[in-house]
């Protein structure tokens, strides 16, 4: 599916607003994932419904943990840093 782990950022921490920027895609990022997997293994529209293989069911636990972990950490980032 897609491999996010292995990137890295953009911009470093001398640059904060790109470092949320690079947050930004990588959440747009996980969404897609999740889209694609929804369309290619949901119920209708192609996916019949079949169950998970083992890509998909990667894909979607390495985006449950970043929402689970790392996207509260971004929102609060954004909410002490930008918007106090």
């Amino acid at each position: 599916m897609l491999n996010l782990l292995n990137r890295q950022p953009d911009h470093g921490f001398d640059e904060p607003i790109g470092l949320l920027t690079d947050c930004h895609r990588r959440i747009e990022k996980f969404l897609d994932v999740l889209t694609r997997v929804a369309r290619e293994y949901g119920p209708g529209q192609g996916g019949g419904g079949r169950p998970f293989d083992a890509q998909a069911r990667a894909a979607v636990e390495t985006a449950k943990r970043y929402f689970l972990h790392a996207a509260p950490r971004h929102t609060a980032d954004e909410e002490e840093s930008l918007f106090p």
